[in-house]
């Protein structure tokens, strides 16, 4: 038979558990938002990658095929035939460079659809991503309303202590210790998902920042590319004007 002293016992051991409880609770939330900061400052060194690989090395090296090729045809041009078959070896040099760029373009328009299917894959989990925090802030909604309708009924005569008996206390602080372990639970289960989480994002940051590295290395070669195909320009001008 429940009687207030054992209701005082399990009640203090009750304020324990939930204690701990709201430690490991709040401990997650920041948890999660430093996990979630963390996300957002690869997201952005991804996208910084990005815009510096496809915005500017990639448009560079473009520019420099299309130079190289007006380079090769320029030097073609250059080429004095004096018989048929001179001038067939002219003719068919000149279709071997445009098939070369060509056969390059087609390669490159693989690789550009390629990252576009995956941009369509990345695009469709944001949407699902979206989905998933408007769910969550639905569900804030709905537990606001049951709350603010649980302080009406509080307000409304619902906080009358005459009406307590140590039966239906024991039953309200035997559902708080079952309700409390289950928190506890789930606040251990989210701390190690995060910790497995935060190893993968450091794994995920090594990798962002060595890309980083690599696309200034590739930038410098292309800048290499650049000022040797200005030394051809320059020797292709002299034959051209000879």
């Amino acid at each position: 038979m429940a009687t207030s002293a054992t209701n005082r016992k399990n009640i203090n051991k009750n304020r324990r558990t939930i204690f701990e409880v709201e430690a490991a609770v709040t401990s997650n939330r920041a948890k999660a938002y430093a996990t979630r900061s963390i996300i957002e400052e690869n997201r952005a060194m991804i996208l910084k990658n990005y815009t510096a690989a496809f915005m500017g090395n990639r448009q560079l090296a473009n520019q420099n095929t299309d130079d190289v090729f007006r380079n090769r045809q320029a030097l073609v041009n250059t080429v004095d035939a004096e018989s048929d078959v001179q001038q067939n070896f002219k003719e068919s040099l000149s279709n071997e460079g445009k098939l070369d760029f060509l056969e390059h373009r087609a390669g490159l328009n693989a690789a550009v659809l390629s990252v576009n299917e995956k941009m369509v894959a990345v695009n469709q989990l944001l949407i699902e991503i979206n989905d998933t925090i408007m769910s969550a802030n639905e569900s804030i909604v709905k537990y606001n309303a049951k709350q603010i309708a649980a302080n009406n009924k509080l307000i409304s005569g619902g906080l009358k202590a005459s009406n307590a008996t140590p039966s239906r206390n024991a039953e309200r602080i035997k559902r708080n210790a079952a309700r409390a372990k289950d928190v506890q639970k789930k606040a251990l289960a989210n701390s190690k998902k995060m910790d497995s989480m935060n190893n993968t994002m450091q794994a995920n940051r090594k990798r962002i920042e060595k890309n980083s590295d690599k696309i200034m290395e590739r930038r410098a070669g292309i800048i290499r590319n650049a000022g040797d195909i200005t030394k051809n320009q320059q020797r292709i001008a002299k034959k051209i004007s000879s």
